[in-house]
């Protein structure tokens, strides 16, 4: 067994894990609930993981995922890219990835 994929979300892990199987390659997903554990362990550990049961599909599951990891980086260089944010209610400036001030909690469509 191999770990061929992890991010912290678990929508792009169950995106990489129905790729995967749609090419009858025999995978299964690891910390899938492991998310409420938040704070009790560092969080990269509880990221959601998918993991191959034959290694000598490792190579062909990489090669299978590597469009949906290129998808993933570009979202996060977009997200890069955007202006940081000041929150109306406090005036706390908040980078742009956040939806939600981190000083009051206000949404940015509230702000």
């Amino acid at each position: 067994m191999k770990k061929v994929y992890t991010d912290e979300f678990i929508s792009w892990v169950s995106q990489a894990k129905q790729i995967l199987e749609a090419n009858e390659i025999a995978c299964f997903l690891k910390n899938e609930y492991l998310s409420v554990a938040g704070g009790e362990v560092p969080f990269f550990e509880n990221w959601p993981e998918l993991w191959i049961h034959d290694d000598a599909d490792y190579e062909q599951a990489q090669t299978l995922i590597q469009p949906l990891r290129d998808i993933r980086q570009s979202k996060d260089n977009e997200a890069s890219n955007e202006p940081d944010w000041t929150c109306d209610q406090c005036g706390e400036t908040n980078e742009a990835n956040f939806s939600l001030c981190w000083s009051c909690g206000t949404t940015v469509s509230e702000a």
